[in-house]
């Protein structure tokens, strides 16, 4: 270290140890401590403009020997150098800024998220490796014989990244291999954005603000003329929803007095931006407020929302039929049940476009369709068991897995039972009514006036199905 011309040239001892001071627990799995910190050392020797030792020691071709093999199993490799390709070969492909990037993820990640166990740690760095690199790398990691399990493969599917189609696990520092990525020439990259549309004498009669974060748009209208030489359809703002639903449509006529307005639309990913205007290169401008790019508008422009901000598109597509169901309903239970009625409860679905409404099963037997989470049934016979489930329905008739079967017992005909006394002595056994829910006594006892008592489960078990 004191010698500066060994450290630039051979320092590979003292960057090491300081790559161990660099390393992130989180994606530290089984057998990484002696690999992942000589990332460092690597960018070091590059920095100092020094052949990289993966090359001069001949690790690249030990590398490609392990990648020809069939059954491979990334933690079984022995030589640290060649575990170590794997992970230079992500800088390689993705540029310097990858790591930096990976640290920020990990570093953001709130502790909950954070992994503890090895397997984990390997799933949760391959989404997040796609996430950096914006593209699904699930076959450069199995190539190196990483094995994603179907949780990791859907969630990095989720993304919506393009899979990689490059064999970037060929490259070597003299031979780098990019990945082929989309054209991003049309994408806006960012958070917020802000359009303003403007008329005669530059009155901007209509300003539009999206914060992808929130997922909402504002739009705001000022009182007044947009521009009186104009006699039709000035300008114009419209939102499509990804099932081709027109969220909100606003024309603007030049010569036609507009009066003042907000209103907020919810607008989510895939969902389509329109915005026209007949002087829109002079007088419409669209902002990205995150780093303050902006440019004028054509007559007519059009946008998708995308996970990375707005892409340019030439024309609304008819959206693709949505066959995705709603999740299974959960926590289906009774109450208030009597000798001919129950009231069933469940708590609600999710869908990628909503849940519409809920099948209310009896037996097997479609009984009943509701809106809510809510359903009584009525006209039952008394003391009989019935099962019941419940299945969700969104928008374009796509049907969730039942819920789980509810058994459900009505009481019998005539029984009834007496008002409970919180002074009263009550043995095992004995049943009472209170607020409407029957209780059953679990042991002998002698009430002292309390009126909490009913509620305490040591003395009394509510008897009402949940």
């Amino acid at each position: 270290v004191l010698d500066i011309n060994k450290f630039i040239t051979d320092g590979w001892g003292p960057w090491h140890e300081a790559g161990h001071l660099r390393q992130q627990s989180p994606w530290k799995f089984y057998n990484m401590t002696e690999v992942q910190n000589n990332i460092y050392s690597l960018s070091v020797e590059k920095a100092f403009n020094q052949p990289s030792n993966l090359e001069k020691s001949g690790i690249y071709p030990k590398a490609f020997q392990y990648l020809e093999q069939v059954n491979k199993n990334y933690d079984e490799i022995s030589d640290v150098f060649v575990k170590l390709v794997m992970l230079w070969q992500l800088q390689l492909a993705y540029g310097e800024d990858f790591y930096p990037k990976l640290h920020q993820l990990y570093r953001d990640m709130p502790s909950s998220e954070l992994p503890q166990t090895d397997e984990n740690k390997k799933q949760l760095f391959m989404i997040s490796a796609s996430k950096v690199a914006k593209q699904n790398l699930i076959p450069f990691f199995e190539k190196w014989g990483l094995r994603p399990n179907n949780d990791t493969i859907q969630k990095v599917a989720a993304l919506g990244y393009p899979i990689l189609t490059a064999e970037i696990w060929k490259g070597t520092d003299s031979n780098p291999i990019k990945p082929d990525m989309p054209d991003v020439n049309n994408i806006l990259e960012g958070n917020q954005f802000a359009w303003s549309l403007k008329g005669i004498g530059d009155f901007e009669f209509a300003k539009v603000n999206l914060n992808k974060s929130t997922e909402e748009m504002q739009i705001d209208l000022k009182a007044g003329v947009p521009h009186n030489y104009f006699d039709s359809t000035y300008a114009s703002i419209k939102v499509q929803n990804t099932s081709g639903k027109v969220v909100y449509n606003k024309e603007f006529y030049g010569n036609k007095q507009q009066n003042a307005g907000t209103q907020k639309v919810s607008v989510k990913t895939g969902d389509l931006i329109e915005l026209t205007h007949l002087e829109g290169r002079e007088r419409a401008t669209l902002i990205n407020l995150d780093n303050n790019k902006r440019e004028n508008l054509d007559k007519k422009v059009m946008y998708e929302v995308t996970k990375d901000g707005l892409k340019k598109v030439n024309q609304i597509v008819n959206p693709k039929p949505d066959t995705e169901a709603p999740t299974q309903p959960q926590g289906l239970y009774a109450s208030n049940l009597t000798s001919n009625s129950v009231e069933l409860k469940w708590n609600p679905s999710t869908d990628n476009i909503g849940v519409k409404e809920y099948q209310v099963l009896r037996d097997g037997q479609l009984i009943q369709t509701v809106q809510g989470t809510t359903f009584i049934d009525q006209n039952l016979t008394a003391n009989k068991e019935y099962k019941y489930a419940v299945k969700a329905v969104d928008a374009a008739g796509n049907t969730s897995i039942q819920s789980e079967i509810l058994p459900v017992k009505t009481k019998d005909q005539n029984v009834s039972y007496e008002k409970w006394d919180p002074k009263k002595a009550y043995t095992k056994g004995d049943k009472v009514e209170h607020q409407g829910t029957v209780y059953e006594a679990v042991q002998n006892h002698q009430g002292n006036g309390d009126p909490n008592w009913i509620f305490a489960l040591s003395l009394w078990k509510p008897l009402t199905i949940k």
